[in-house]
């Protein structure tokens, strides 16, 4: 029962807004591998965790990774970003990925099917490489990765660490993958005992995905001092738990990008003594993420900004640092072109120098005849085909688009498996790639009632130092829910059908958002970025012409029926989906947005279907979430529904409406 309420909300969601197929969310479209985050959210909201796994995996093979360290571009398009705060949406994916998990539901691959008789080389196995090796074996291609290292992840495992990505949870998600027929050769580095010729002969296809192993240095004096470090072998070690030889106490950081981040954090940790990092944009201006930045100093780092590496200062042994003052970073054309003032250097002291100022891939295992590498030894690479110069070679990762996000990585790796799966002869669908809504307009947003983001709990500053323990501890179920509450489910509001529609105009009346407008024929449309699917003008409309995209008429009544079996008594209970209280227990649920959902209809056809009993739960005026007039639609419904009953000769009474005890879900966290 359960599974089919998941297809029904899954098939009602999936639905495009009318007038553009495309139309999506923009925390979706902003998503690089479009990750359906508006239903997932809705799963999260109603306690069903695995389901909402199971949406993230339609997308996403590694949910567990990427809900504890993906740049959330999702959250930088999110339209609840113009009422308040954006909805913590990364956040929620890790709440259904450990709701999940909790429940012992969700961890179970498909069997894939490696039906196609082709099998492909993935040399790597980072997130480029592990993306494109699940979606291929979902479209019954097999896959062999190949990894120097001796174990699995490629920089998730080698560079990332345990406090904001715990190991174990990194093989949770690989396992996953190895379980759908992936197989992963380790310590099998192409070029040392697995030449890339053989691989090319005996695989159909071969994809390149090593990434940026090695570090780049600095052309400065000192540099080649025993306590200066580079950032890929720092981390290697941190991460392996070994020794780090030359680190001293009082350690510098040279750059200023999320590597050096983490270089910092790991170096406190390790050595408990002062990290500097230097780095040379303004403050604003730094490549790292803020929410990184900000981590790093509540964790006591201290940060130097707007200045440039000189020299590395000492006789014999690290001193310091000579930094000189950096007056720009980009060029009129926003270019990196670096201007310094040569004349103001100053000498910041330390014992250890760690540069962390880039990355680069070591390709010295591709043969002469090869793929191409342009001048500075990067591959030549056509980024509409992920193809290489040469045939049956691709491409995919951060070896060819340059350092980024895992999810960007993630999403690289999957373009190139449907490349590959073309060229195998493989019939790939191919979606469109979708296009967001627009913002919420002033008005709407002035209307929608404010609620404060649930923050993240985290271990504190200074007992986090201690150790490598992950530092955020995750939202919880009841923070968890809260937050999902805060949606706007754009896009998934009012449609309506324009052979119905009697053009009454009663939805341009009742509408306290706007959305529906008349023309001179009667009503013209519904503004999809006024909607909040409120769902008035979806039960007030006489000619039932309007419904809602994200929970249709017809999977409401789905729902009722479905929960009237499962309650066995004849009572059912429609309720917010967002509440954690009941007001009848022993009926069965139907879980709505808002009860203000339910139509006289609605509430009717209960009957129909055999309910002895109909409880509506409503909650106060003061918590109406962002359902403006949601309590007195849902009161009015039960009126007329009431009257109904008691003109059929039928106890009105067997309709009740209950106030909720107390919306947890709106106070928990603020």
């Amino acid at each position: 029962m359960e599974r089919e309420l998941t297809d029904s909300i899954s098939r009602s969601s999936a639905r495009p807004v009318p007038g553009d197929a495309r139309l999506r969310p923009p925390c979706e479209a902003a998503c690089p591998i479009h990750t359906d985050a508006q239903r997932y959210i809705q799963l999260v909201a109603e306690n069903r965790p695995a389901d909402a796994l199971a949406v993230v995996r339609e997308t996403n093979p590694l949910p567990q990774v990427i809900g504890r360290i993906c740049a959330h571009p999702c959250e930088e398009a999110c339209r609840r970003g113009g009422v308040d705060e954006a909805i913590a949406i990364c956040n929620l994916k890790r709440v259904a990925s450990d709701g999940a998990k909790a429940a012992g539901m969700g961890y179970e691959p498909p069997q894939a099917g490696l039906t196609t008789g082709t099998k492909v080389a993935i040399i790597g196995s980072g997130p480029s490489a592990l993306g494109a090796a699940h979606d291929l074996a979902l479209m019954g291609v097999a896959s062999v990765i190949f990894e120097k290292q001796p174990e699995a992840g490629g920089f998730l495992r080698t560079g990332i660490l345990n406090y904001r990505l715990p190991k174990e949870i990194l093989d949770e998600d690989i396992d996953y993958i190895r379980r759908m027929g992936v197989e992963i050769r380790t310590g099998a580095g192409v070029g040392e005992n697995v030449k890339f010729e053989d691989l090319a002969e005996e695989y159909d296809a071969v994809l390149i995905a090593v990434g940026l192993s090695e570090s780049r240095s600095l052309p400065i004096p000192g540099v080649e001092m025993p306590e200066v470090l580079l950032a890929v072998p720092f981390l290697e070690a941190v991460n392996a738990g070994r020794e780090v030889p030359g680190l001293g106490k009082e350690i510098i950081v040279i750059g200023g990008g999320n590597v050096a981040i983490d270089v910092a954090r790991s170096a406190k940790r390790v050595s408990g003594g002062k990290v500097t990092m230097v780095c040379l944009e303004a403050d604003h201006e730094m490549p790292a993420h803020d929410w990184e930045v900000a981590d790093a100093r509540d964790e006591g780092v201290e940060i130097v900004c707007s200045q440039g590496p000189s020299a590395i200062v000492g006789a014999g042994k690290v001193e310091g640092l000579q930094v000189k003052k950096c007056e720009s970073v980009f060029d009129e054309r926003g270019r990196f072109a670096p201007t310094f003032c040569e004349t103001e250097l100053s000498v910041i002291p330390g014992d250890t120098v760690i540069i962390s100022i880039g990355q680069m891939s070591n390709l010295s295992f591709l043969p002469e005849n090869g793929p191409a590498v342009n001048e500075r030894g990067i591959l030549i690479f056509d980024r509409e085909q992920c193809t290489t110069t040469r045939r049956g070679v691709f491409a995919s990762g951060e070896v060819v688009t340059g350092p980024g996000a895992a999810v960007n990585a993630l999403a690289s790796g999957k373009r190139a498996a449907i490349a590959v799966a073309r060229y195998l002869g493989v019939d790939v669908n191919f979606s469109h790639e979708p296009v967001a809504i627009a913002g919420v307009p002033a008005g709407v947003a002035e209307k929608v009632k404010k609620a404060p983001r649930r923050k993240m709990p985290a271990r504190d500053a200074g007992e986090r130092l201690k150790d490598f323990g992950e530092v955020e501890t995750g939202l919880g179920v009841v923070d968890g829910r809260c937050e999902a509450s805060r949606c706007l489910l754009c896009g998934g509001g009012a449609r309506y059908s324009q052979t119905k529609c009697i053009a009454c105009l009663t939805c341009v009346r009742v509408c306290p958002y706007g959305a529906p407008w008349a023309d001179k024929d009667g009503l013209g449309g519904i503004d999809p970025d006024k909607c909040q699917a409120c769902g008035i003008c979806f039960t007030q409309c006489p000619a039932k012409a309007i419904d809602l995209t994200v929970l249709s008429e017809e999977d409401i009544a789905v729902r009722t029926v479905a929960a009237l079996k499962d309650s066995g008594g004849g009572e059912v209970e429609f309720g917010c989906w967002y509440s954690q209280s009941r007001v009848a227990p022993g009926a069965g649920f139907v879980s709505l947005p808002c009860t203000s959902r339910v139509s006289v209809w609605l509430l009717l056809n209960a009957f129909e279907q055999g309910a002895q009993k109909v409880f509506v739960s409503v909650c106060s005026e003061d918590d109406d979430g962002h359902f403006v007039h949601g309590h007195r639609q849902t009161r009015a419904a039960v009126t007329d529904a009431q009257t109904a009953l008691e003109e059929a000769g039928i106890d009105p009474a067997t309709i009740e409406l209950r106030m909720e005890p107390e919306l947890k879900c709106k106070k928990a966290g603020q």
